[in-house]
């Protein structure tokens, strides 16, 4: 597979995954959010310098998602014990269940709206084999013990 390719693979998955978590429409969270959301949720009382090294956005950019999620209910922000310079930011308890009950959702509908042109077949197959994609990455991603977050760590 040529990068390119990938690319494209990735964009197009990205897409199949918003719909599927219902994070569509005019009031979707945008790329941004959604790094800063998805790290939070791996990584929580993290620091803003933490969330802009994960997820290589401007510390900037996070800060002013941090604010607005905050100011939204969705974060909380809290001083840090340790260096009152910094904050440790937090998914907020119905936030946490908003993501795990979207995450939670099948990707079938998504597919079938993604894939016109397969049938329920290769449709099956394009998920077995995606789902196989994932658990490969997966496990050639992490090593057991090195505090690397897993899927289930939400």
């Amino acid at each position: 597979m040529r990068a390119a390719e990938l690319h494209r693979l990735a964009r197009t998955l990205r897409e199949i995954a918003l719909e599927a978590t219902g994070n569509t429409g005019p009031d979707r969270v945008n790329a941004g959010e959604l790094a800063v959301l998805e790290d939070v949720a791996r990584h929580a009382r993290s620091t803003v310098g933490d969330i802009t090294t994960r997820t290589g956005l401007a510390q900037s950019l996070v800060s002013r998602i941090v604010r607005s999620m905050a100011a939204a209910g969705a974060l909380t922000v809290e001083p840090d014990t340790d260096d009152r310079r910094k904050v440790r930011i937090a998914l907020t308890p119905a936030t946490r269940t908003a993501i795990l009950s979207r995450a939670a959702g099948t990707t079938r509908d998504a597919l079938t709206a993604a894939t016109p042109g397969l049938d329920d077949d290769e449709r099956a197959e394009l998920d077995r084999h995606l789902t196989a994609a994932a658990d490969l990455l997966r496990r050639g991603a992490r090593t057991p013990g090195d505090g690397s977050p897993t899927p289930d760590s939400l």
